[in-house]
């Protein structure tokens, strides 16, 4: 009796260490093929599991960033549109071509004489003003006078002054000249206004006079017209000469 009880444990012992055996071996293989067993006793390769969560990561970065994008502000987007439509650095804006140029400068350059007659001297240029041009050129009604420049010349002891006048077109050039001749009265004695040529056009001078110690003396302006610019040149002398001499010097 007590050797069955025996071999009965035995038995019993064998079948434990089987099954034991049994479950290292189910391990092992599933260690070799590189699975592991899921919560539902299927083996999943780790590899499939890694591409699967990496996955879900990428849904959750393309909804984070939808959540961003969604979130943007129309002022936020406004001002990102603005920053594309900005013009480069380097680049010009269309709209405001040309708009860098200014009149000022322009006649500036033109009343400073680069060569000048012998004995005249460039003193400097002051900047002119379309109200104080429309005053003293008697062109009020004159809406298209743009601004100017006065270059100032000395010859001697004597005062020269060349006025270049700028318009908006220059079909109002004509304009302006007959304004400035309509603010002369007639002379007494001969012909205030008189046409000469030099420098392939017309140019009219104009007589006036000035009281000196009680005497008078004459005084000469020449006038004209050259695209959208008025010239004027005058001069305190007696010597209508030297104030064509410095209108001719113009070369316009």
């Amino acid at each position: 009796m007590k050797l069955m009880k025996k071999m009965v444990a035995l038995i019993s012992a064998l079948v434990v260490l089987m099954v034991a055996f049994s479950g290292c071996v189910g391990d092992n293989k599933s260690a070799v093929n590189g699975t592991e067993p899921n919560s539902s006793g299927e083996n999943v390769n780790p590899a499939e599991t890694a591409n699967v969560s990496e996955l879900n990561d990428s849904a959750v970065n393309v909804t984070e960033s939808s959540s961003l994008e969604t979130n943007v502000t129309p002022a936020e987007s406004a001002a990102n549109t603005s920053e594309f439509n900005k013009p480069s650095a380097g680049g010009t804006d269309s709209t405001n071509s040309g708009s860098n140029t200014n009149s000022a400068e322009s006649t500036a350059d033109i009343s400073k004489l680069e060569n000048l007659p012998e004995g005249f001297k460039y003193v400097g240029s002051v900047p002119l003003n379309a109200a104080d041009i429309k005053i003293d050129y008697n062109a009020e009604n004159i809406s298209e006078v743009v601004g100017g420049s006065e270059g100032m010349y000395k010859y001697n002891e004597s005062d020269f002054y060349i006025d270049v006048i700028e318009l908006g077109n220059s079909e109002v050039t004509t304009n302006l000249i007959d304004a400035y001749k309509s603010s002369f009265k007639p002379l007494t004695e001969g012909s205030r206004f008189v046409n000469e040529s030099f420098n392939g056009h017309s140019a009219v001078r104009i007589a006036d006079h000035v009281t000196s110690a009680g005497t008078e003396i004459p005084r000469y302006t020449y006038i004209w017209g050259s695209g959208n610019h008025v010239f004027v040149v005058t001069g305190s002398t007696a010597d209508a000469s030297l104030v064509k001499k410095l209108a001719e010097a113009t070369g316009y």
